[in-house]
């Protein structure tokens, strides 16, 4: 690959990878939203409790499985992970006038600069440094790699369960890792890109609670055969 292409598969990778995360992310504002008129409501808590079994259950499975695919180390895997490892395989692929380029105006020229500063070992480099990918490579591990061990043996894969542990194994955790992960693609997003985010949870166009306000079923023979058309 020429160093032109290689960087247009990085942008499209990260580009990828930050729609996921955006996707995640309203789920998990729809997750708290249930999770909220669930706690709210003791009636429905009562009566509805498999329901919101159901949801966490699948809440945690597709977040754990999120950390495992940008950990995924498998060849040809679009993940962060492998990601990375390519760009410390090539680091001059991204070369500080490659991301000068997109910058004329002089301020926002010098702006750039430094912020190129912080993926290169000194001031007067002029691409980017292994060493400071190893170092979010090795953040990455220490946050969530526990977490992307346990979705391959408990989600990916069905391994014998000897020696599996669900120590730690808490929202906190898994939220922590996925703080982590967002940080690190947010950061090569910005490289690669040249765009920032402010935040990865869209806000919603519409009212959220209205759906909660009205009957659910109106008709329970017919909610009951469509039960049954769906098998």
């Amino acid at each position: 690959m020429t160093d032109d292409s290689r960087h247009a598969a990085w942008v499209r990778v990260i580009e990828r990878i930050y729609q996921e995360q955006v996707a995640h992310a309203w789920g998990h504002y729809v997750f708290r939203l249930l999770r909220a008129v669930f706690t709210t409501n003791t009636a429905l808590s009562q009566e509805g409790g498999f329901v919101f079994d159901w949801m966490v259950r699948n809440y945690v499975d597709s977040t754990l499985m999120l950390i495992r695919r940008e950990l995924d180390l498998q060849a040809g895997a679009e993940s962060l992970k492998n990601l990375l490892l390519d760009m410390i395989a090539h680091p001059t692929v991204v070369t500080r006038e490659r991301y000068l380029a997109n910058w004329d105006e002089p301020v926002r020229r010098w702006a750039a600069n430094r912020m190129f500063d912080q993926f290169v070992s000194n001031s007067d480099a002029d691409h980017l440094s292994p060493d400071l990918i190893n170092a979010d490579l090795a953040r990455l591990d220490a946050s969530a790699d526990h977490l992307r061990k346990y979705a391959e043996r408990t989600k990916a894969h069905r391994t014998p369960e000897q020696g599996l542990t669900i120590e730690g194994m808490t929202f906190a955790a898994l939220h922590e890792a996925i703080a982590t992960v967002r940080d690190v693609i947010a950061k090569y997003y910005a490289l690669l890109t040249h765009n920032s985010l402010a935040q990865w949870e869209p806000v919603a166009q519409f009212n959220t609670l209205q759906a909660f306000t009205k009957p659910w079923v109106l008709d329970r023979s017919a909610v009951n055969r469509a039960i049954n058309e769906e098998r």
